[in-house]
């Protein structure tokens, strides 16, 4: 079977009100610590450290929605010098979501029953937009490194930067999965193959609720059935200023 590793994008200020709802569901999925790489954006030093349940790469920029998949590409030789067995593919996934105790399941019997010599770049989370979620090749995303890194942030960047960044990444959303072949026509945005299925009754939506401790924040759930995985979204709209805290 494919060979990969969970990859989750987070920020520092998330670390303690967002992330322990989805690492306690890598747990209570018993997915090895080996197999997650938790991304830090906006910390004031780069580090790499291994924890119980997982490893961190802590960086300085805040690239929003793209935030760990730089850093995975900028920081390859930082992993390989800290030990850290760097996969064929990265699950991408943001620190708001939560797997249900199917999921890694789920996720092993799709991947099985796929074609045995695994011959895709990507994977998205869904026929249609996927929120950037899904399977990357490693050394596809290292080939298109100049297209990804045009969405870097700067180091320690200001809020407007991080806001208007935000903006970008509404209209970036998979744009690294249509640079892939797996596409319909572009115009339609539709993918050719997903984890999920392409029936509306697999995704299902709830109404906004505060979903974590200590925030005051609203978000609406997505559930996907097939799957077993749910997102927690605070911007599922358009807006003028995007909710950027946790």
């Amino acid at each position: 079977m494919v060979s990969f590793t969970f990859l989750i994008n987070s920020n520092i200020k998330n670390k303690k009100i967002v992330l322990p709802k989805l690492i306690n569901s890598f747990i209570l999925n018993k997915i090895p610590p080996e197999k997650i790489l938790i991304v830090f954006g906006g910390c004031d030093h780069i580090f790499f450290k291994k924890e119980t349940h997982y490893s961190i790469l802590g960086v300085t920029h805040n690239s929003i929605d793209f935030t760990a998949l730089i850093a995975v590409i900028e920081h390859v030789y930082s992993l390989i010098d800290n030990d850290f067995l760097l996969p064929d593919y990265w699950f991408y996934l943001h620190d708001t979501c939560m797997l249900g105790t199917n999921f890694f399941a789920y996720l092993n019997n799709f991947l099985e029953t796929m074609d045995y010599n695994f011959q895709y770049n990507t994977l998205p989370l869904t026929y249609y937009k996927s929120m950037n979620i899904g399977l990357y090749k490693y050394t596809f995303l290292l080939n298109h490194k100049n297209r990804i890194l045009k969405l870097r942030s700067s180091n320690y960047p200001p809020l407007d930067q991080i806001q208007h960044l935000k903006k970008i990444g509404v209209y970036y959303e998979d744009f690294i999965f249509y640079l892939d072949n797996n596409k319909c026509d572009f115009n339609e945005k539709n993918f050719k193959l997903s984890f999920t299925n392409t029936s509306n009754e697999d995704r299902v939506v709830l109404r906004p609720q505060i979903i974590y401790e200590n925030s005051n924040i609203l978000r609406i759930t997505e559930y996907f059935k097939s799957l077993d995985f749910y997102k927690y979204k605070a911007n599922w709209e358009l807006k003028e200023h995007y909710t950027l805290d946790p």
